[in-house]
């Protein structure tokens, strides 16, 4: 593929915390994954291609990597998130960037 022909990647920070806490990996990668596809549905996350990039259990920071023209689509989805399998719920948004060292 040439690179022209790649989307161009926006990487977004955030802060993911379940009742209070942050989550532990797996059920961080699933919280994100799910709310993503059932805000999306499947054709949406596949045009959004998103990507869980990093995620810390210790403080519930993360990247999440999106394609540049629907970042802002990404972090609407992200602050619409109160509460998962009743619990409440927080997926907080913090900075965007085109690099991940700048994050």
């Amino acid at each position: 593929m040439k690179p022209t022909e790649r989307f161009k990647r926006r990487y977004i920070s955030f802060s993911l915390s379940l009742e209070g806490k942050p989550p532990a990996y797996p059920e961080a990668k699933e919280i994100v994954h799910s709310h993503f596809l059932s805000f999306f549905g499947e054709s949406g996350v596949s045009s959004l291609a998103f990507k869980l990039v990093k995620y810390d259990a210790a403080t519930g920071a993360g990247i999440l990597r999106c394609e540049r023209s629907r970042t802002d689509e990404a972090i609407l989805c992200m602050a619409c998130l109160s509460e998962w399998k009743g619990a409440p719920a927080r997926l907080e948004p913090l900075s965007t960037s085109g690099t991940i060292k700048r994050l």
